[in-house]
Parts: structure tokens; C-alpha cells; sequence
């Protein structure tokens, strides 16, 4: 036996000759394998799941083939563990990890099955695992739901809520020109209030869209040349940068791995913020980019009015304006769709800033080698 065999190997190693009995405590089901997928050794809890759930894993299945076992699963998520084991014990690949349904008639319960394989001398094993990850596949399954939910009231805004609001707009509008020799100067500023707040809740509703469909509208990873894309961005702020006369430079951008149009958005929103809270001077923006192992820091620094450090945080959530629209206009979305597109991307995004001495905004994105 396998086992044997390593515990008379580490005889002259105490502490080392107690691993058969620290595994046999562990709650992961725990078998190791010869090079021809035999069962050498199973650990106690491998051994009463099998009796629980009345399969063949109990310990007179020492001896015989867990691939043969597998193949014999007619699922489709049998085949998969089958093929990937395959190709474990033919030496293909050196890990293996497949997520499983494994219900019972009183309990439904998925697994994480993790296959590696290793040598001890000349001799190859491989190391089967099975986890429980019910827990973790419940949360994600309810969460979801709850995008999905999301998704579902993002689309009655996107057209229960925007009709009326342009109807509404059109209306007020209408009223202004068709009768605008009979309105006082109260009336016409009425108006002009009412269409402004129509156009606001429309410009709001817009970006909550935007925000609901960052994770299920976006599309597959692919390398992005970033300085093509701050070109684009560019050319989009044109108009705006030379009314402001704003100074906007940038170091050699990278190309990273990511999703084009959403990467075009996130530069977009912060060189806008920076323009926006740029204080009585002329905007001044610079970008720069530093590798980081297998991802690259990208910031846009500015000069304008800074933020608080209690604040840091709050100006990444949803509709949370740090000044009234009277001072700035905005709809509070802008910095939250950044941190939703920079987490779909694997990243994190952060503000250094003190009030009155400017802000950088830096995130991390994967690089295009990795």
C-alpha cells in the first residue's frame, strides 16, 4: 500500500509519519491514485460519503480504477471529470479542477473535484479532492438572481420612465413656444426648471442602465492598445477641453486585457470628473502607467479642488455627490460605473487626495501577457 509505504519512508521523520493521520481529519474527501487511476488511499471522509450518499467510495473500493468508476457516470458532468482525470494520469496536465452536482433525495449539494498530480522517486501518484462548495454555489446563484432581477427593472426604466420624462420635456417645451408672448418671467423660469429636472431624471436614469449592464452587456477580453483609446477619448472631450483650456498629458499608455468600449467609458468619466472639478484654473490632467507583476497601475492626476479623506470612499457609490448641482452638475453615477467597470476587469480603483491640492485616481488592469 501507498500509505505504508510513506509512513516506513518517513519513519526517521516523527512528525512527518503523523500526515496519514492529519488528512484521515480533514473534511475534504481525499483519495490518492497510481499512475493508472487506482485507488492506493482514502482518507475518513472520502470514505463516509460514500455511505452517506450510497456510492462506491467506500474502503473496499482500494484496489480498483476511480477513472473506470468516473466513466461510468453517464452525465454530462461525469464525462468532463472522466476526461479531465484522463488527462491528469496520462500527464497532459498537472492540475485539474471541475465543479459538480452531487444531490441526495433529502439535500442539494455541488462539489469543486481538484485532481493534481506528483511524485514521490521515480513513482508518479495523483491527488484526488472533492470540496463542498454548497455554500459558496448558493450565494452565487442568488446573487445571481439578483442581477438578474436588476436586469429586468433596468429595462422598465430604460422605457417605462424615459418615455414620460421625454414626453413631458417635449410638452414643456412646446408650451414655452407656442405661448411664450403670454408667459411672465416667473412662468418661463418655471418651465425652464421643469425641463431641467425632466432632462436630469432622464440623464439619471441613463446612467443607472448604463451601471445595471456593465457585467451582462459587456463584451469577451481582448488585448486594448490604452493609448488608442485615450485618443478616442480625446477626440470625444474636444469641444470641452478648449472651452476650458485644459492641459491634458500622458505618459506611453500599455495595451492591457479588457473590454474596449467599457475601458473607453472609465477613461472618459475621470478625465471628465477632472475637467469638472478642475477649481477656478485651467484644467491640468497627466496620466501615467507603472507595471505591477502581471498588471499595470494607471492614474489620472489633477489639480483641481481635491477631496477629503473621509470622503475617499463614498464618491464611489451610486449617488453620492460630494456638492450640490447649484456648484456642479452631475448625476453621482460617474466614479460608481468606473469601480463596476475596473472590478469587472479583476482590478481595484482609489482616490489619494487632500481638499484644494488636486486628485489622482488610480486602478490596476491586467496586462495583455498574462
Amino acid at each position: 500500500m501507498f500509505i505504508n509505504q510513506l509512513k516506513a519512508d518517513m519513519n526517521d521523520r516523527e512528525p512527518a509519519s503523523l500526515i496519514p493521520a492529519a488528512v484521515d481529519t480533514l473534511p475534504i474527501n481525499f483519495a490518492i491514485l497510481d499512475d493508472d487511476g487506482t485507488i492506493l488511499y482514502t482518507n475518513r471522509a472520502w470514505q463516509e460519503f460514500g455511505e452517506v450518499n450510497d456510492i462506491e467510495l467506500q474502503p473496499d473500493t482500494i484496489g480498483t480504477n476511480y477513472l473506470a468508476i468516473t466513466r461510468q457516470a453517464e452525465t454530462e458532468e461525469g464525462q468532463a471529470a472522466a476526461a479531465g482525470l484522463s488527462e491528469i494520469l496520462a500527464g497532459d496536465r498537472e492540475l485539474f479542477e471541475f465543479e459538480y452536482p452531487c444531490h441526495s433525495p433529502n439535500k442539494q449539494r455541488w462539489f469543486l473535484m481538484r485532481a493534481a498530480s506528483f511524485t514521490n522517486g521515480e513513482q508518479r501518484y495523483v491527488a484526488v479532492a472533492h470540496f463542498d462548495i454548497t455554500d459558496r454555489y448558493q450565494y452565487q446563484r442568488r446573487l445571481e438572481e439578483s442581477n438578474e432581477r436588476l436586469q429586468q427593472f433596468a429595462h422598465v426604466a430604460s422605457h417605462d420612465l424615459q418615455e414620460p420624462l421625454r414626453m413631458v420635456t417635449r410638452y414643456l417645451q412646446l408650451l414655452e413656444n407656442r405661448y411664450s408672448d403670454d408667459l411672465d418671467d416667473d412662468a418661463e423660469e418655471f418651465i425652464e426648471f421643469a425641463v431641467d429636472g425632466a432632462e436630469r431624471m432622464e440623464a439619471m436614469i441613463e446612467g443607472l442602465l448604463a451601471y445595471s449592464r456593465v457585467e451582462t452587456q459587456g463584451t469577451s477580453f481582448d488585448s486594448v492598445d490604452l493609448d488608442a483609446v485615450l485618443d478616442d477619448v480625446l477626440t470625444d472631450l474636444s469641444v470641452r477641453i478648449d472651452e476650458t483650456d485644459a492641459e491634458i498629458t500622458a505618459e506611453p499608455l500599455p495595451t492591457v486585457s479588457g473590454d474596449a468600449s467599457q475601458l473607453r467609458q472609465l477613461f472618459q468619466n475621470l478625465l471628465e470628473n477632472a475637467l469638472q472639478y478642475s477649481g477656478e484654473g485651467d484644467p491640468r490632467v497627466t496620466l501615467s502607467a507603472t507595471r505591477d507583476g502581471d498588471e499595470w497601475i494607471l492614474s489620472v492626476s489633477d489639480e483641481g479642488i481635491g477631496i477629503d479623506h473621509k470622503d475617499a470612499d463614498r464618491v464611489f457609490e451610486v449617488f453620492q455627490r460630494l456638492h450640490s448641482r447649484e456648484e456642479y452638475e452631475g448625476t453621482g453615477i460617474g466614479l460608481a460605473l468606473c469601480r463596476r467597470v475596473v472590478e469587472r476587469h479583476g482590478g481595484e480603483i482609489w482616490v489619494d487626495s487632500d481638499p484644494e491640492a488636486g486628485s489622482t485616481f488610480s486602478f490596476t488592469l491586467p496586462a495583455a501577457d498574462t
